[in-house]
């Protein structure tokens, strides 16, 4: 009986960490995605100052562009954390 109770944690710990990947896969995607409006948000913003015959607004850029690298930091972590996960499984 202790077998089987051991055998349903051990799968029950597996399903956990496989639903746990997959929620990190979709925060990734996530981030991904934002990263890519962004992109496009700059760019945007820089050929509308082209079309206005305006002086590119630096600081506006540098706003974007600092929400990129929020978002590229928030994927290195998630895959920082998956990686942790996958270790975990390893060992088990």
């Amino acid at each position: 009986m202790d077998k089987v109770k051991e055998s349903v944690k051990s799968a029950d710990e597996k399903l956990g960490n496989a639903i746990d990947s997959s929620k990190i896969d979709s925060k990734i995607r996530d981030e991904e995605r934002k990263i890519e409006e962004l992109t496009k948000e700059m760019g945007e913003k820089v050929l509308a100052n082209f079309r206005d015959g305006a002086a590119l607004a630096e600081d506006d850029l540098k706003a974007v562009y600092a929400k990129i690298q929020d978002c590229e930091k928030t994927i290195e972590d998630l895959k920082a954390e998956k990686e942790a996960l996958k270790s975990e499984k390893k060992e088990e």
